[in-house]
């Protein structure tokens, strides 16, 4: 997504002026006040202001075509998905103007848009694709082999070059999104939604509040819905970091599990998530990816870190992170007192949540990484896709290189993740520290409201089951 874009929906979506007048009225109508923190805005905004290319049955609203041709997704905008026998050639037939659709492919693969992981994911297993208007029907083309393009477009979100709404709602004002006619979408019960950026615990009630780590407690009496699968909070390493090992992750005794027992991540995330997530050493996480259990951290001791004065020309790791999420901000605070008692100064390098870090600089980032996909390997591509930096390892390289993880084999698929996922923990440059899930606290009358594989909310099917 274009800088100006992005910054248009984020400034889009800050305070209104008012409050939605009809709110709680019963039945369909109304609107919704929604609390939802700045790194989900832009794809809040887009998810409801444009319809999905498609999306997974399971997500779908009841009266939502089955798509032909990939039976466990649905779709109001394509009529059909079929590929040739070598997986590089699909057809999309369409029933929105062939242009716009691909014009929104093409946005999804190039990542120009806040569902632009598949850009990532291509990126990765070094694909490259064509999209280009046949006849009726969107044709794609790709340079290898590739079986996975539902999941790949799923929530891609159909936004033509005139950037015109597609979807049921469109910006009406500061913060608010009003019902449209012309949606290729079912029409909302819900005429309005205003987002508004959370405040902490005095800000004023909102209707559903979406929380990084845990919904805010003050809306009280509320359902609390959890994500589909969770976050996972995740040390990426510079290769010079890691030659460095400030954290002495490469003690071959102890040097792992002593850093983990040290981390305390069970006491982070019960502190700061409400004790919605704890240590992990996948960077899969459960919902993605079988579980696989810890292993016993025996003859750890748990005897406070011994702090010593540290000199100020000691050396110092520069650790990126991205403003805004409490609970990354205790990871970080806990891994410079870790560094502190090897002797070592941590330099924390804020960043803004719209930002890249680029290059690490000898550095290494504290990411809070949410899988954009039920798929694991696509989830595992655009999470390398996304850092340069992890190709400096051989064995990544070679991982990267099976045809499994854009294969047609769903078992096979998921075997080739799993292998990937270990020759980036083998690597030492992915440390996975905490899982923790989202939560989105909904007023007991407000129904049918979701939360995307994701993280997004969605309205599109919500409406108000009882006046106040």
């Amino acid at each position: 997504m274009s800088r100006p874009w992005r910054c248009l929906l984020i400034v889009g979506a800050l305070w209104c002026a008012g409050a939605a007048d009809a709110r709680r009225a019963p039945g369909p109508g109304g609107g919704v006040v929604v609390s939802v923190p700045a790194d989900l805005l832009p794809a809040v905004i887009e998810a409801h202001i444009f319809a999905p290319v498609l999306m997974p049955r399971e997500n779908a609203l009841a009266d939502a075509p089955v798509l032909p041709g990939a039976p466990e997704h649905a779709s109001t905008v394509l009529s059909g998905l079929s590929h040739d026998a070598s997986g590089r050639r699909w057809r999309l037939a369409v029933h929105a103007p062939v242009a716009d659709v691909v014009a929104a492919v093409g946005r999804c693969f190039e990542g120009r848009s806040e569902r632009g992981f598949a850009a990532a994911a291509l990126r990765a297993a070094n694909v490259v694709a064509d999209v280009n208007a046949v006849g009726a029907d969107a044709v794609i083309t790709f340079s290898k082999p590739v079986f996975v393009v539902p999941e790949l477009l799923s929530w891609c979100p159909l936004r033509p070059a005139s950037t015109a709404p597609t979807g049921p709602y469109a910006l009406s004002g500061p913060g608010r999104l009003s019902w449209r006619s012309g949606s290729y979408d079912a029409p909302p019960l819900l005429g309005a939604i205003e987002l508004r950026l959370p405040l902490g615990a005095g800000a004023d009630r909102a209707d559903v509040i979406v929380g990084p780590g845990g919904a805010d407690p003050h809306n009280g009496g509320g359902a609390t819905l959890l994500s589909p699968w969770p976050d996972v909070i995740t040390l990426v390493q510079s290769s010079r970091s890691r030659s460095d090992d400030p954290f002495g992750l490469d003690d071959d005794d102890a040097g792992t599990l002593a850093f983990r027992s040290a981390l305390r991540a069970d006491v982070l995330a019960a502190a700061w998530s409400n004790g919605r997530g704890g240590p992990t050493q996948a960077l899969l996480p459960p919902g993605i990816a079988p579980a696989r259990p810890l292993p016993p951290a025996a003859g750890m001791s748990a005897a406070p870190l011994a702090l010593t004065p540290v000199p100020k020309d000691a050396p110092r790791l520069a650790l990126h992170i991205k403003d805004g999420d409490p609970l990354s901000d205790a990871v970080a605070e806990r891994l410079a007192v870790l560094l502190r008692a090897r002797r070592w100064l941590l330099e924390a390098r804020r960043m803004p949540l719209s930002s890249s870090t680029g290059t690490l600089e000898g550095g290494a980032e504290l990411v809070r990484w949410r899988p954009p996909s039920r798929d694991a390997a696509l989830s595992l591509l655009s999470f390398v896709g996304e850092r340069e930096g992890l190709l400096a390892d051989d064995a990544v390289k070679k991982a990267l290189l099976d045809p499994r993880l854009l294969g047609d084999n769903t078992a096979a698929r998921l075997a080739a993740a799993l292998a990937l996922e270990r020759a980036l923990l083998d690597s030492r440059l992915v440390v996975p520290l905490i899982v923790v899930e989202r939560a989105m606290l909904v007023d007991p009358d407000l129904r049918g409201v979701v939360m995307r594989g994701d993280g997004v909310p969605m309205f599109d099917g919500a409406w108000w089951g009882g006046g106040r």
